[in-house]
């Protein structure tokens, strides 16, 4: 009798039933909760009423008597662009990752639960905002240093791209220093220092890049 299927069998490796997620999973995972986070933001427009629509006798009337949801459009601009942002950085970041452990699941979650607030706290703005973005800004931070440290990044991936990628975390998390401290004094006016995350990082970046670099990029 031939023994050769037990000898396969017994050859053939079995899944780690305790493997963590590895970073496909983790980054389809993100993906699903920042879209849900950004759809989320949009329930803080509200319609136009009865009333306000009914009363109105141009489209001029209708645009002054919605004057005071302003404040909730802006938010809801402000939020989607830095939400948006924080996507691009942390795809930035698991572009080049090729391995995967359990601390950088932990790190995910954390950056995941600054993105989940996000929809609460744009409502508030002020410091509350400016505190939740500081938080995304840091775990986003981290979540680069840590894949970097322990060697799960591609080989492909640079010091310059991780320079750039730290640099820009570390604007924005100034960015947000600067507006819980104006919040203090001028929640209405801290927002608009938000919009410095849209030049900013890139300016900073480019004016710190080191010669050699500059210089081969053209």
């Amino acid at each position: 009798m031939s023994t050769q299927p037990e000898t396969a069998q017994a050859q053939s490796p079995e899944p780690e039933d305790d493997d963590p997620p590895g970073p496909e999973r983790l980054l389809a995972l993100s993906d699903g909760v920042v879209a849900i986070a950004l759809t989320l933001l949009v329930l803080d427009l509200k319609v136009p009423t009865h009333d306000m629509v009914h009363n109105a006798r141009s489209s001029s009337d209708l645009f002054t008597a919605m004057g005071h949801n302003a404040d909730q459009v802006i938010s809801y601009l402000v939020s989607f662009y830095v939400v948006a942002q924080f996507w691009l950085a942390h795809h930035r970041i698991f572009r080049q990752v090729t391995g995967h452990n359990e601390g950088l699941a932990w790190w995910n979650f954390g950056f995941l639960f600054a993105i989940t607030l996000i929809p609460f706290t744009s409502g508030l703005l002020g410091e509350f905002f400016a505190g939740n973005m500081l938080l995304a800004s840091l775990t986003t931070q981290a979540t680069a240093r840590y894949v970097r440290n322990h060697g799960l990044v591609s080989s492909k991936y640079s010091a310059e791209q991780h320079r750039a990628g730290q640099v820009r975390s570390a604007t924005v998390a100034g960015i947000m220093l600067v507006s819980i401290a104006v919040a203090w004094v001028s929640p209405d006016d801290a927002k608009y220092i938000w919009i410095a995350i849209a030049f900013l990082p890139d300016l900073i970046i480019r004016a710190t890049r080191p010669r050699s670099a500059a210089a081969h990029g053209g």
